[in-house]
């Protein structure tokens, strides 16, 4: 039996979802999950309040680093950020 898999962005892509929108999702969840404060992760991202909430209603995009530095202040790893529901990494079953 075959597997097909597909890449994030065409995943997201066929969600009409951007990525964007999943890592916004992702970081609401994960503060949600963590009693995290939007303080708490700018102090975390090096940034001040106002760019978190600027970002968390997707009036500035995030970043690479940001994403890296959260994934880090989360403990998780950043495809755990970027990842929609459902999401099987691309790479599973080479």
């Amino acid at each position: 039996m075959t597997t097909a898999t597909i890449s994030p962005k065409v995943a997201a892509q066929a969600e009409s979802v951007s990525l964007q929108d999943i890592v916004t999702r992702n970081m609401k969840v994960a503060m949600t999950l963590r009693n995290v404060k939007q303080k708490d992760l700018a102090n975390a991202l090096g940034v001040d309040r106002s760019s978190i909430s600027q970002k968390m209603t997707r009036r500035v995009a995030w970043s690479l680093e940001d994403i890296e530095k959260a994934s880090d202040f989360f403990h998780v790893k950043p495809e755990a950020l970027v990842a929609g529901h459902g999401f099987e990494p691309w790479t599973s079953g080479l």
